[in-house]
């Protein structure tokens, strides 16, 4: 089986996120049917659930296709960007980028723990030292998953993980534009230092000015 598969728990999100890594450096190849749900389930240490939602991510990013009583087979090996623009506008994704991921910082930095603060400080590091443009969108991604992770409010995660998922192709355009690698590092530390200020009010601020820099980014 494939060697990106590891043993450490995961969400959803992250499960996704490594296929679609594997897929996209053609570890997995066009045709090429995906490890059965319970293999991936063992592999990633999850349960089913997580390794289905996962699937289905993958799914409606246009990157598999599920064949009943066959399994899950390879069909591109990039994400359908007009599948998913057809389905929701960018004003759509705006909306609900703002209506979510704003009070998830402000409520991240009300209730984070030493633990919460630990596992941004590794991501923000990650992020910053990563010269690859798919691995600095996955600890983007995670990096916002962990904010609401923060927050403690289990259905903003899911929320969060799911938008994520939507949101894949036009972080990863985000991330290979020059111009925002640096940019984007101090935005998010600005999320970050305000988090651990346990200041809800200046964490707002700072990931409304994130999602505006990040939304210029992509008209220019």
């Amino acid at each position: 089986m494939s060697a990106v598969l590891g043993k450490t728990k995961r969400s959803s999100a992250d499960v996704r996120s490594r296929l679609q890594t594997a897929i996209e450096a053609g570890e997995y190849k066009l045709n090429d049917r995906l490890p059965s749900e319970s293999e991936l389930a063992k592999a990633f240490d999850v349960s089913r659930p997580v390794v289905r939602e996962a699937l289905m991510s993958l799914q409606a990013l246009g990157l598999t296709e599920s064949q009943t009583g066959r399994g899950t087979f390879v069909v591109s090996d990039r994400v359908r960007v007009p599948l998913l623009m057809g389905r929701y506008s960018p004003g759509h994704i705006r909306e609900v980028r703002r209506c979510l991921e704003i009070p998830s910082a402000r409520l991240a930095a009300e209730r984070r723990t030493d633990r919460d603060v630990g596992e941004l400080a590794a991501l923000l590091a990650r992020m910053a030292d990563a010269d690859d443009p798919a691995k600095r969108n996955r600890f983007d991604a995670n990096f916002h998953i962990a904010i609401a992770a923060a927050s403690g409010n289990p259905l903003i995660i899911k929320l969060v993980e799911d938008l994520r998922a939507v949101l894949e192709e036009q972080s990863f355009v985000a991330a290979r534009a020059p111009h925002r690698r640096q940019a984007a590092v101090d935005e998010h530390t600005r999320i970050y230092e305000a988090i651990v200020e346990r200041d809800p009010d200046a964490a707002a601020a700072a990931m409304e000015a994130h999602l505006l820099a990040a939304e210029r980014s992509l008209l220019t």
